[in-house]
């Protein structure tokens, strides 16, 4: 069976082969395209989403009945926080990640950083959702059979606005962002150490 030409579950390999520059220009144009096309596939397969939005046949209860609902329309509370959220983590996680890259002095940041993109995002994703399935199902057979714990969980989500469900997607998005840019940021480091002591 042939290799595939990247790494999608060895990152930590693949930092060390960025920073001995082993890569061809080829094989890093296919980390660009694998970028795109994981996500894409990934999302359209439903593994992941974003919390809950509102549909838009819900909208004239969320703007007559319930006036309570976000001003922005067709986004929930919860789905604004999360935006806010990832939006902080993605501009954090840009800055700590090209400082430890080597920051101006690393002309090689973009294509380095989309090289370490895709398996560090693509194992985080695979993990951080597995897990949101996984504790789904369980809140699924809770929910099923009216457990008074699910019931427990639906008062206090009630509380900020969204359900057990909302609330988990929410962690789910947040950590996947968190956790992958946090991964990237200690590599670049692994990168760095490299091209260090190969200079």
């Amino acid at each position: 069976m042939p290799r595939l030409p990247i790494r999608l579950f060895n990152a930590k390999r693949l930092a060390q082969e960025l920073g001995r520059k082993e890569l061809s220009p080829r094989v890093l144009g296919y980390y660009l395209a694998a970028s795109f096309l994981i996500f894409i596939l990934l999302g359209y397969s439903g593994f992941y989403f974003a919390s809950s939005i509102l549909s838009w046949p819900n909208l004239y209860y969320n703007l007559v009945v319930d006036t309570s609902s976000s001003p922005l329309l067709f986004l929930s509370w919860l789905s604004l926080y999360e935006c806010f959220a990832v939006v902080a983590i993605t501009v954090w996680g840009f800055s700590a990640s090209y400082f430890a890259s080597g920051g101006d002095e690393n002309p090689n940041f973009i294509t380095e950083f989309t090289c370490l993109f895709v398996p560090v995002f693509f194992t985080t994703t695979l993990v951080v959702w597995t897990i949101y399935w996984g504790i789904s199902f369980v809140l699924y057979y809770y929910d099923l059979y009216n457990y008074q714990f699910f019931s427990n969980l639906r008062s206090i989500g009630s509380s900020i606005g969204a359900d057990p469900y909302g609330l988990l997607t929410f962690l789910a998005v947040v950590s996947t962002q968190a956790i992958g840019f946090y991964r990237i940021t200690k590599l670049f480091r692994i990168v760095r150490s490299v091209k260090s002591s190969t200079t």
